[in-house]
């Protein structure tokens, strides 16, 4: 009978906390959460440098915003996907659970920390994807909660150029590579993190930028792009500078095709469209202007020297061996990982790839692909349909590949992989499907810039790494994805309703 009463304070606990955690608090939180992302990092930074514990004020935050956030889906909305967010987070929970378990019994060696703290990096991300489309569907006014959302980046990103810029006036600032190329990543504890964010942060903060300025008098609204921008050509990483460059081109090239419609048709529902389109050439030519003297275009002419050498070598029939591409490490993101040049040396430096280009790019990471494949190859049926777990089957070199989709495949396996990916092919396919009837509003201006911003974060992701399973890079590409789900779902409706009353 003693149960009884404590199941009656837990009901009435659950039903406060329902009526607590709601989609107004959950909107205070998350722009707030927003904010704060740049500060956590830094503070991540001097917690590493000072006590070098694994668990910081970063990840303690982040793991309590995402607790909230599954309360919130589970019990603080309302909305008519809610049970099929559900479903899909239900079915990812089994499916990573049955791979944990049984990995404990089949693994050579089960690292119960690394196991659940990759677990933990990996549902940050269609935790908070999922937390975010139920807050945009229960919303009546999605546009504003857009703007805000928009709003709030822009000043994560101030605060992240901000303090770049104090680090390296103060001479304080931490260098991207250790060895062979230039940059500073500020009081951030990674270079390739940060290279990731301000190339999924730019294009959303560009957004932000254009649907204030409607003129001239409003140019300090573009300060928080300017000093993002610089941020991409001082960290020295090829990422953050080509995101930049390439969201700038698209953007001029945009614009630039809506002017010449205009002066086609003479009609155009774009408002401000001149002032766009000169603020856009502006800022591109600003942007080339200053390349050339950043450490981003150091390190890229260095990088275009050593393919060149590289091409040399194999027309002469040398062998132009290849290790890490700059030198740039990532401690704290893949903790107790055996990783870089001495797990490369370690496996073997087969010469795998033969194309110069490729080597640059993907560093020793092929060598890595074909250590864990191995794996994959000799693993029984159970761990390649639920994945081998963090790193592999693995006895002594401990190491990703640094491809999030290959990690997240070898590690959860099929279904895993399948249920990850379900997100973005959701979304690709809804794309697709109205290009076909609304070109023109799938393709403006401002949904081609969430659409890049999505597609860096992918493409790094693909490339790179440490995108999906990053909690401090995840984060931003969820909000893209969000973004650009809800403006398709609401042009869906829009044009399912015109053909109904028609």
């Amino acid at each position: 009978m003693w149960l009884l009463p404590l199941l009656r304070i837990n009901l009435l606990g659950c039903f406060y906390m329902s009526k607590l955690i709601n989609k107004d608090l959950f909107k205070k939180l998350l722009l707030l959460f927003i904010v704060l992302q740049p500060i956590l990092d830094v503070l991540t930074y001097f917690s590493l440098k000072a006590t070098d514990l694994s668990l910081t004020i970063g990840i303690i935050v982040r793991v309590l915003f995402m607790g909230v956030s599954l309360w919130f889906i589970f019990f603080g909305n309302s909305s008519k996907l809610k049970k099929y967010v559900i479903g899909y987070l239900v079915a990812l929970a089994a499916v990573l659970t049955i791979g944990l378990v049984y990995n404990y019994f089949a693994k050579p060696i089960f690292d119960p920390f690394l196991e659940l703290q990759f677990l933990a990096k990996t549902v940050y991300f269609p935790v908070m994807l999922s937390a975010y489309l139920l807050m945009f569907t229960t919303m009546s006014q999605v546009s504003f909660m857009r703007s805000q959302i928009l709003k709030a980046i822009s000043f994560a990103m101030l605060i992240v150029s901000l303090s770049l810029f104090l680090a390296i006036i103060t001479g304080t600032s931490s260098d991207t590579y250790e060895w062979n190329k230039f940059g500073f990543k500020g009081w951030f504890n990674s270079g390739n993190e940060l290279g990731s964010i301000v190339a999924i942060a730019f294009p959303l903060v560009y957004i932000y930028t254009l649907n204030k300025v409607d003129h001239l008098r409003k140019w300090y609204y573009f300060i928080p792009m300017l000093m993002l921008a610089s941020v991409s050509i001082l960290l020295g990483t090829k990422v953050g500078f080509f995101a930049v460059l390439g969201a700038a081109i698209i953007v001029f090239a945009s614009y630039l095709i809506y002017w010449i419609i205009y002066l086609i048709k003479k009609k155009t529902k774009e408002p401000h469209l001149q002032l766009r389109l000169i603020a856009s050439l502006l800022f591109l030519a600003i942007f080339l202007i200053a390349t050339p003297f950043s450490p981003t275009f150091s390190n890229v002419s260095g990088d275009v020297g050593q393919i060149n050498e590289q091409r040399e070598e194999a027309e002469q029939g040398g062998e132009g061996g290849f290790g890490s591409e700059n030198g740039e490490t990532d401690s704290g993101e893949n903790g107790g990982t055996v990783g870089g040049d001495d797990a490369a040396a370690a496996l073997g430096e087969q010469n795998l790839i033969q194309s110069p280009i490729l080597k640059i790019i993907l560093s020793s990471r092929n060598i890595y692909f074909t250590h864990i494949f191995g794996m994959y190859e000799e693993a029984d049926v159970i761990q390649k349909t639920f994945g081998m777990g963090y790193a592999g089957n693995y006895e002594e070199i401990r190491k990703l590949i640094e491809m999030d989709f290959f990690d997240l495949f070898f590690s959860f396996g099929i279904l895993g992989i399948a249920l990850i990916l379900l997100p973005f092919l959701l979304i690709a396919g809804l794309v697709i499907k109205l290009l076909f009837q609304a070109p023109g509003r799938v393709l403006h201006p401002q949904n081609i810039l969430i659409m890049l911003s999505i597609g860096f974060g992918t493409g790094i992701a693909f490339l790179a790494g440490h995108v999906l399973y990053a909690p401090a890079v995840s984060f931003y590409l969820a909000i893209s994805m969000v973004l650009l789900l809800t403006n398709m779902l609401n042009l869906n409706k829009e044009i399912r309703d015109s053909k109904t009353s028609a």
